[in-house]
């Protein structure tokens, strides 16, 4: 019988290994001829031996399990075995006499106790080796998210820095990628996104060594756009972390493009597309109203809300409404809080004004005192991990959340004035929805009179053909203002609507609703 000569790196790059296992076997072949050793087979083998199932290796125990196989020659016996399975099978053939022996180039180990014992000793400092790097990159891994920074390869548009080992942006991908999310945002399909991408823009993933400059693939498309990274969150199975790059987007629009994506449980589609299903309730049973279209004899089609009646011992003796008495009454509500031109232009003008209040230092304030509450949450929140008060799952889950409201506060703060311009920019959409709502729901789309009236109110009913809805407080402010004004216009002067000079004065019943801004 003859020797076999195996040789083993652990690398599975070509490049990083031809040289090392060429190593390895002039070096055996070497040894094999001055011990005058007969070798019919030379195997190499690029895998890691901390686990079992390499199938070079597994063909040589065959062998000598067949008893084809005198004895082994190789560099060390931790390129044989550095989990425990494979080590104490090669024990095991040792002991039964499946082998003769085992030769490196220092040291020869044959079937007796002590060989066997050294042989099992190396074994296992092997795997300790494998176990102790192991942990070793655990923990460098933690340390450097805690630090708020993404170990390995970050996603697309960001890149390693290797001299501070942090992430930067790519200048070459990321306002490519940041155009991606932004087409995704205005409703662009992602396969035309992707198809821009790559025939437009020329778009090619990164390159390392062999891999990558290709045209972006859909599964890392959808797989980039579901990811919490672009906007500040680092989730990994060691937990959830802030990190310290540059966000890409908002904590809002990546939420938004979820959205749109259908992740958070896609609509069915509808053979009909009925404006307001879905938002009325039935003001007798409380079931929800649907709509179904009949089509008459002579081809004219009609649309009725009525009560799905699922309640069985309800009851309910409410009847169909038709679709244009329905809208009729919506309209009506509209028509209250409607917002003539010559009172919406000085109140935007006055809302301008206002926004160089005191009161932005005020809610500067408060949002850093929150901000602070949250900190220490989160440092409570270790401290009861660290005692056991709480476990994992709920540990991960409220730091996630307590981590979001973090970065969602700190972007808040770092934009000069936003969360007053937030309210502004609240209170101006509804002056100009007072002003353009009732034109837009009666030359709509289905689509902008479901809009329309879902900014209108909630709590919607429908009881004895009769709608009623909770109007939004702004909304009823403006009716009650309106409702004043209506009645003493006619003996209005326009002087005391604006000055001679021509500058705008805001209405006084626009006034609370700025305050409510």
């Amino acid at each position: 019988m003859s020797y076999v000569i195996y040789c083993r790196k652990s690398s599975e790059s070509e490049e990083r290994q031809i040289l090392s296992i060429e190593s390895q076997m002039n070096e055996l072949k070497e040894l094999a001829d001055r011990l005058k050793l007969n070798v019919s087979e030379i195997m190499t083998e690029s895998r890691s031996a901390k686990s079992p199932g390499r199938p070079v290796f597994n063909a040589m125990m065959k062998k000598i399990y067949g008893k084809q196989v005198k004895g082994i020659i190789v560099w060390k016996l931790d390129r044989l075995a550095r989990n425990p399975i494979d080590g104490s099978s090669l024990v095991w053939a040792l002991d039964q006499g499946n082998i003769s022996e085992i030769i490196t180039p220092t040291n020869t180990f044959l079937n007796n106790s002590n060989d066997k014992f050294l042989m099992q000793l190396e074994f296992g400092m092997a795997k300790k080796y494998v176990d102790d790097l192991s942990d070793n990159i655990k923990r460098g891994n933690r340390a450097k998210l805690e630090k708020g920074w993404f170990p390995g390869l970050p996603p697309l548009g960001y890149l390693n820095e290797p001299k501070e080992r942090t992430i930067v942006s790519d200048p070459e991908r990321f306002h490519l990628v940041r155009k991606m999310w932004d087409m995704l945002l205005k409703g662009v399909s992602p396969y035309k996104i992707l198809d821009a991408a790559s025939d437009e823009w020329g778009f090619r993933t990164r390159i390392y060594n062999k891999t990558g400059g290709k045209p972006l693939a859909s599964s890392n498309l959808y797989k980039m756009f579901g990811n919490s990274f672009y906007y500040g969150l680092i989730e990994r199975r060691e937990g959830v972390f802030q990190g310290k790059h540059e966000p890409m987007i908002t904590e809002d629009e990546y939420w938004k493009a979820q959205e749109i994506l259908g992740r958070k449980g896609r609509s069915r589609p509808k053979k009909h597309q009925f404006a307001f299903t879905g938002l009325i309730r039935c003001g007798e049973c409380g079931c929800m109203v649907t709509a179904e279209e009949k089509c008459n004899r002579y081809g004219y089609h009609y649309t009725y809300y009525h009560c799905t009646k699922k309640k069985r011992n309800a009851g309910c003796s409410q009847k169909c409404l038709s679709l244009n008495d329905l809208e009729a009454q919506i309209s009506e509500y509209l028509n209250r809080i409607y917002l003539v031109e010559k009172f919406l232009d000085p109140a935007l003008d006055h809302l301008k004004k206002e926004e160089k209040t005191e009161e932005h230092f005020n809610i500067r304030k408060s949002l850093e005192k929150t901000l602070g509450d949250c900190l220490m949450r989160l440092r409570n929140l270790n401290q009861m991990r660290i005692k056991d008060l709480i476990d994992d799952t709920e540990y991960v889950n409220e730091k996630k959340r307590l981590l979001e409201e973090k970065i969602r506060l700190e972007q808040n703060l770092k934009t000069d004035n936003n969360p007053l311009r937030k309210a502004a920019e609240l209170t101006e959409k509804t002056l100009i929805f007072a002003n353009q709502g009732p034109k837009d729901f009666q030359n709509g789309s289905p689509e902008n009179k479901r809009t329309t009236l879902q900014e209108l109110g909630s709590n919607l009913f429908l009881k004895d053909k009769k709608l009623t809805i909770d109007v939004e407080k702004p909304f009823l402010l403006i009716e009650k203002g309106i409702g004043v004004v209506n009645r003493e216009m006619e003996r209005l002067e326009p002087s005391e609507f604006g000055s001679a000079k021509g500058q705008n004065v805001c209405p006084a019943f626009l006034i609370p609703i700025l305050c409510w801004g």
